[in-house]
């Protein structure tokens, strides 16, 4: 791949001794007589030395610059990529020279898509279309990259590709774009520590990231970001347990499958009550319910009898022998209040509806707090919510929460 730099891309030509800055006759006889790479690669560099010098005539200029377009559709890709090269970052780059060069070869086509300031975004993302990996770097390495074309990027680009987008500082890439990147590559470690050090994450973001990262590269994002050791490794766990969701909604279709899973959770001690909360505000009211009772080693229907109690007295009990934190009772209480109220029972039908009415609920019967247990089991619902659900939730609470709704 060529560096930055360079002056020719193809390693296998010779670098030529310094020349004169004036094209000879005898150049020209050299061309006719020897058509070779090298020496029509040797000719083209006069005639872009004698153009930027201004030394010719209006005529001679006019000519110079025909048998420059000449050399850029050259039979041999050395000499078409040596005109890339010297055009680069050239005035005598037109348009139209630049499109019929950006779609050469991927050698040829490099630094045009890397260097040339001129490059529309529509043609960026018209050349993102093509599967040439080389032309993506390059695109990804540009002195400045929009948010439109970060996100072609991070949607077709290889591992390199994505890298070199994450490390530069010039591109403006969107958290639509990093989150991506992480879906396709985040286990790559160059792709996830590119990611972590880009500057303005948000929390939610940073929350992605470290479910990649290895332990120095969090000190690394502590530092960055300014967050505590214990803010991480609440963001650790807490990252899992989404994960764990995700992975979980595709599997559940009945109740032998709750069974398994809640049996898989429970013995890899990852069915927690954060865990729990999130499948029962999500509307998996049958996975809540089998899990409170694997936590609390008691049959299914007890563990539903109990949480669904009218009085107070029987949710304490069933979070008492779960091994869940008294603090909680309040937003497991209201969640259950309004699973019974809407007479849902987790089904497809009507699970958005559930879903804004919970959140409504439990923001405007828990909030404000000062109790950081509960701040992050309600946080953690704006995680698997789509925006409209977001938002009809809030409007129902008639409530702003934007210190949360913008960590979304």
């Amino acid at each position: 791949m060529p560096k930055p730099g360079d002056t020719m891309a193809n390693s296998d030509l010779p670098t030529p001794a310094p020349l004169p800055s004036a094209l000879s006759s005898q150049d020209v006889d050299r061309l006719l007589a020897s058509p070779t790479a090298e020496t029509r690669i040797e000719t083209m560099r006069k005639l872009f030395q004698d153009l930027e010098a201004g030394a010719l005539s209006p005529a001679e200029r006019s000519l110079a610059i025909e048998v420059v377009h000449c050399f850029a559709g050259d039979a041999q890709t050395a000499v078409r990529e040596a005109v890339a090269w010297q055009l680069r970052n050239s005035p005598l780059l037109t348009e139209d020279l630049a499109e019929r060069l950006v779609r050469d070869v991927g050698r040829v086509a490099f630094p045009i898509l890397r260097d040339a300031a001129s490059l529309t975004d529509d043609l960026l993302l018209d050349v993102l279309s093509d599967p040439d990996a080389g032309k993506h770097v390059a695109v990804a390495s540009r002195a400045t990259v929009s948010a439109r074309v970060s996100g072609a990027i991070a949607e077709r680009g290889n591992v390199v590709a994505v890298t070199a987008l994450l490390r530069n500082d010039g591109a403006v890439v969107p958290e639509s774009a990093v989150s991506r990147a992480l879906d396709r590559f985040g286990r790559v470690r160059m792709v996830s520590e590119a990611a972590a050090t880009r500057p303005g994450l948000s929390l939610a973001m940073v929350e992605r990231v470290i479910a990649f990262v290895s332990e120095s590269m969090r000190t690394t994002l502590m530092t960055a970001h300014g967050l505590s050791r214990d803010l991480v490794e609440r963001l650790v766990e807490h990252g899992r347990e989404a994960a764990t969701m995700r992975m979980l909604r595709p599997v559940l279709r009945g109740a032998e499958d709750v069974d398994a899973v809640i049996q898989w959770l429970h013995a890899n001690r990852r069915l927690t009550p954060a865990l729990l909360f999130r499948a029962l505000c999500a509307g998996d009211v049958a996975l809540f319910a089998a899990g409170m009772a694997a936590r609390a080693a008691v049959p299914v229907e007890n563990a539903r009898r109990l949480a669904w109690d009218d009085g107070e007295l029987g949710m304490a009990a069933l979070l008492k022998k779960a091994g869940v934190s008294p603090g909680l009772l309040q937003p497991f209480q209201v969640a259950v209040s309004v699973v019974k109220r809407l007479h849902y029972e987790g089904t497809d039908a009507g699970r958005e509806d559930f879903q804004a009415e919970v959140i409504s609920e439990l923001f405007t019967a828990c909030t404000p707090t000062n109790d950081w247990m509960v701040d992050d089991l309600l946080l953690q619902l704006f995680d698997q919510k789509s925006d409209e659900v977001i938002d009809r939730a809030l409007d129902q609470a008639g409530l702003p929460f934007s210190p949360v709704r913008t960590m979304h």
